[in-house]
């Protein structure tokens, strides 16, 4: 136990207690109430009584509220002192991180003690106000953060289409529809569609682990790596070759990325791709009525600095499709939280392979809400469905 020599050493180190005279200091030991508490006990628990304010001798304690830490008070500081001012049940819970021991003043005598020295009041009012300041800046912070992701979520989107693309060659004609929606503010689902040549069409959908601020850096990074080289070159080994080299440069920090690029010339009614590590997409035969996954690939950008790239070609017919997605669509759960699933993806597809491209692509989404109901997506959600035709 603490002697009363040391109580008013120790409280002429608290704010609230600041040029108080040693006589006014022995008042507030009389009142003071030494308590011990061990790792992980709980001092008070949100909705307790608020009737006193705590002051630590010695430890750490962790103020928090629905599984979310506020602060944590050290050596010297005090925390409780809500409770001095009004009667209102605590609104967050004290617990104590390690050994501690701590002064309890109840409110009552607390009072007793400030009526007899304006101090006290005015070193209280002093402490309120300083703590009220940090809660402002605070929050402050927290709006700017949160400001600052909403920016980003808006550039993120603004990156990616914002119409389908209808193309048309001297043997061909393409329709493409995408959608994306990002599980947090920053996502790391990333998609596109351009033309290449007067007779060429690129699609590209990617993947980085995680989402988030960095996620949504590495997206933007990829679509300025991407579109600066096939300025130059949109042979495929280049493109992936290049794209692995920038990817590989993230890894260091821990993150690497599925991507699939798939080129399509119109005039040669041909696919050519490459996917590294991406969900195998689909290729929907209109001729047959049968839906083949396009399983080949090599492992995700950014694990090996060189990326050994397999490209493989196929031809097309009139009316047959392409549809590419990220694990977020055959991942999303239901209220039992089971998987919507590949099966369930593939019959989706294959039943409705007669809709345009922008209908099936609606109709998918349309079936994964109505399967997921009012979950929340875990991860992104990205879907790409291409129809090619041989002519109008």
């Amino acid at each position: 136990m603490l002697s009363d020599d040391q109580k008013i050493t120790f409280l002429k180190d608290i704010e609230l207690f600041k040029d108080v005279t040693n006589d006014d200091l022995m008042m507030v030991v009389s009142i003071c109430n030494e308590a011990h508490f061990s790792d992980d006990e709980d001092i008070f628990i949100e909705g307790d009584s608020g009737d006193a304010i705590y002051l630590i001798v010695n430890g750490q304690v962790k103020i928090h509220t629905l599984g979310k830490q506020i602060a944590i008070r050290n050596d010297n500081e005090f925390f409780g002192e809500m409770a001095i001012i009004d009667e209102r049940p605590r609104s967050a819970s004290a617990t104590s991180m390690g050994d501690s021991i701590l002064l309890k003043i109840d409110r009552d005598d607390f009072f007793e003690v400030m009526q007899s020295n304006l101090r006290f009041l005015r070193n209280l009012l002093k402490a309120l106000v300083s703590r009220l300041r940090d809660d402002i800046n605070v929050a402050v912070e927290a709006t700017k953060m949160k400001q600052d992701l909403l920016r980003a979520r808006e550039l993120q989107m603004n990156i990616l289409p914002s119409d389908d693309l209808h193309y048309t060659s001297n043997n061909g004609v393409i329709d493409i529809s995408g959608v994306c929606y990002p599980a947090g503010n920053v996502g790391g689902d990333y998609y596109d569609y351009f033309p290449l040549s007067d007779h060429e069409i690129g699609i590209v959908i990617g993947d980085v682990m995680g989402h988030g601020f960095h996620s949504g850096l590495m997206v933007f990074t990829t679509k300025s790596c991407l579109h600066t080289q096939i300025i130059s070159s949109y042979d495929i080994h280049d493109v992936m070759s290049v794209l692995n080299n920038m990817v590989y440069r993230f890894v260091q920090s821990g993150m690497f990325m599925t991507f699939c690029y798939i080129v399509i010339d119109m005039d040669a009614h041909t696919i050519s791709y490459c996917n590294a590590g991406h969900n195998y997409p689909y290729h929907y035969r209109s001729n047959i009525n049968k839906l083949e996954s396009l399983e080949s690939g090599t492992y995700p950008m950014g694990i090996s600095e060189n990326i050994c790239c397999e490209i493989k070609s196929f031809s097309y017919d009139d009316g047959d499709m392409l549809v590419l997605y990220t694990d977020g669509i055959t991942e999303a759960l239901d209220c039992k939280g089971d998987e919507f699933g590949v099966e369930r993806l593939e019959k989706t597809i294959v039943a409705n392979s007669g809709m345009t491209a922008s209908g099936l692509r609606k109709h998918i989404i349309k079936e994964l809400n109505s399967y997921c109901r009012s979950e929340i997506y875990k991860d992104d959600i990205t879907l790409v469905v291409a129809k090619m035709g041989k002519g109008e």
